[in-house]
């Protein structure tokens, strides 16, 4: 498969992740204090490179539920992925 095949795959990825998105915002409209969807977001928001609105959602979810360590252990993985991105970029 070529390159073009990468390119369709990944705008699959990301266009699946922002109907996700939108769903998941319809959600926490009726449930702000579900810490799972704001932890979901933030994670959808890292499919999309998306470095700030996916901390800021993960950090929401640490929030609400301060003492989960797997939102803990994301957002320090969503902190260093922003961090090497912002780094190839430069």
């Amino acid at each position: 498969m070529g390159r073009w095949w990468k390119s369709f795959s990944d705008s699959c990825k990301y266009l699946g992740a922002s109907l996700a998105i939108l769903l998941i915002k319809r959600k926490l409209g009726r449930r702000p204090n579900d810490w799972t969807l704001w932890f979901t977001l933030g994670r959808l928001y890292g499919v999309g490179y998306q470095w700030p609105q996916s901390i800021d959602a993960l950090k929401t979810a640490r929030k609400l539920d301060p003492h989960n360590e797997i939102i803990v252990q994301h957002l320090n993985q969503t902190k260093e992925a922003a961090k090497q991105d912002s780094l190839t970029k430069r």
